[in-house]
Parts: C-alpha cells; sequence; structure tokens
C-alpha cells in the first residue's frame, strides 16, 4: 500500500479525487500542518470472513436431509425431550 505526504490545504483543495485514491488505488495519506504530522486518511481494514450478501447462496448450496432423515432427525429430538427431568424445587428453598 502506497503512502502519500500532503498538506491540509492540498487535501481541502483536492478531497474528492484524494478520496478516490484512497478507495480505489488503496493509496494511505499523511496529512500535514506546517511540519506537523496532523492525520492519516486509509482506507478501512479489509474485511474477512464471509459476505453476507452470498449467505443465500451459502444456505442454497448446503445438503438437505432426506425425508427420512429429516423424520428420524425430529424423532430424535422429541427423544432427548422426554428423557429430560426437571427439578420443579432446582433452587431449593
Amino acid at each position: 500500500m502506497e503512502t502519500r505526504s500532503i498538506t491540509a490545504t492540498f487535501l481541502a483543495k483536492n478531497f474528492s479525487e484524494l478520496l478516490n485514491q484512497v478507495r480505489y488505488q488503496h493509496v494511505t495519506l499523511e496529512v500535514t500542518r506546517g511540519n506537523d504530522l496532523v492525520a492519516y486518511v486509509s482506507p478501512p481494514p479489509r474485511v474477512t470472513g464471509y459476505p453476507i450478501a452470498q449467505l443465500d447462496r451459502l444456505i442454497s448450496e448446503l445438503p438437505r436431509l432426506s425425508d427420512d432423515e429429516a423424520g428420524q432427525f425430529l424423532a430424535d429430538i422429541h427423544e432427548g425431550g422426554t428423557m429430560q427431568s426437571v427439578d420443579p424445587d432446582a433452587w431449593g428453598s
């Protein structure tokens, strides 16, 4: 990533063009006023992970359960629920 040093005056006069350079060319700008560095203008960090816009496509491509597998899965869930016991006085008064 390229870094350029520019003055605050130059930034103010060329703001739109410079923002396009930051966005599309991934340039980082060091902004100075006098001899002092006062700011950086840089592109945001690159996003890692799976793009949320593609989530529907990902889900649609997942393997599907057959009717028999789905029925067995549902039966397993119901069986697991009936095997649980709940103590009516779990907090012990």
